[in-house]
């Protein structure tokens, strides 16, 4: 929210050549994320129950179920996902029955359809039929994943000191003109770059010295090693 706001003031800037305070709430940010759910409140008078939002868990078409080993969601909000998921699972009968509420009869007959099948089984069976159907990941299975791979979301950083390159998320901003370089800025060591900036500040070779030397500026200690000079 605050890079918007201050894009935007930017863009205001180009166009009458005037600045402006901007002010950005994480409150105000948060409570934005709820546009859909809070206009619906507002119009209707009441307020949401937890899992009782239709995108939230309370039909049975578009939903978290558990399977053999995991746990999968199916996401067949619109007919022809449903239509798919229970031709694909031979259950004709269930068509018809796309928004029966959780705690229902149908519900519980879906449950137990999905505790049939691993969720490698239920992967395949998405494969096969176009039903909006994929494998709940733990983290470290989506870090691992092909599509996190694809996207370059994970990115080694060579850091000094370290014995092999350190991993970190990757940038989420693809740009095909300035691409993000997630290795050119390791982690500095403690004091590492303390006469830069103090040159930087006006500060000439013998004043470096002696704050050096009264101990009020720290650099790189003798002998230090490892990624962070410790």
């Amino acid at each position: 929210m605050a890079a918007f706001g201050i894009l935007a003031a930017l863009r205001a800037r180009d166009r009458d050549g005037q600045g402006q305070f901007v002010d950005v709430s994480m409150f105000d940010g948060a409570l934005a994320w709820l546009a859909m759910p809070a206009a619906r409140t507002l119009l209707e008078g009441t307020a949401p129950q937890r899992g009782g939002m239709e995108l939230a868990g309370s039909l049975i078409c578009y939903r978290p179920y558990e399977c053999a080993d995991g746990h999968v969601a199916l996401g067949a909000l619109e007919a022809k996902f449903w239509k798919a998921f229970c031709e694909g699972v031979e259950r004709l009968d269930l068509i018809d029955e796309q928004f029966q509420p959780v705690g229902s009869d149908v519900h519980s007959q879906v449950v137990e359809i999905f505790k049939a099948r691993t969720r490698d089984e239920w992967e395949a069976f998405s494969a096969e039929h176009d039903c909006c159907l994929t494998a709940v990941l733990t983290l470290d299975e989506a870090l691992e994943s092909e599509l996190v791979k694809a996207r370059r979301m994970v990115a080694p950083l060579t850091q000094p000191g370290a014995q092999k390159p350190v991993e970190l998320l990757g940038a989420p901003v693809k740009f095909s003109g300035t691409p993000a370089d997630t290795d050119r800025l390791p982690g500095p060591g403690l004091g590492e770059h303390t006469e830069e900036v103090l040159s930087e500040l006006g500060y000439d070779a013998g004043r470096i010295a002696e704050l050096k030397a009264a101990g009020a500026v720290a650099t790189i200690p003798d002998g230090a090693a490892g990624s962070f000079m410790i």
